[in-house]
């Protein structure tokens, strides 16, 4: 991997699969929600993913087009 931590690959993975929520991604992926959302808002400030809707305090989290590209550039695919 290299690029970027692990936990990072595998949140964008599973936002590449399906938008969700923080809490959900922690609970699927088995980490803290803390540690999840430090790279959230790390990926976030860096273009890879957004906000795509809130729901009062909740937000869903999805892949931007660059996040996508950097996904396919990891996964070999570019």
């Amino acid at each position: 991997m290299g690029l970027i931590p692990e936990a990072k690959f595998r949140i964008l993975q599973t936002l590449r699969d399906e938008p969700t929520y923080g809490y959900d991604l922690a609970n699927s992926l088995g980490l803290s929600s803390g540690y999840v959302y430090t790279h959230l808002k790390e990926l976030r400030e860096e273009g890879m993913i957004e906000v795509a809707e809130e729901q009062g305090d909740r937000k869903i989290y999805q892949l931007t087009d660059r996040g996508e590209l950097l996904f396919r550039a990891l996964e070999g695919d570019v």
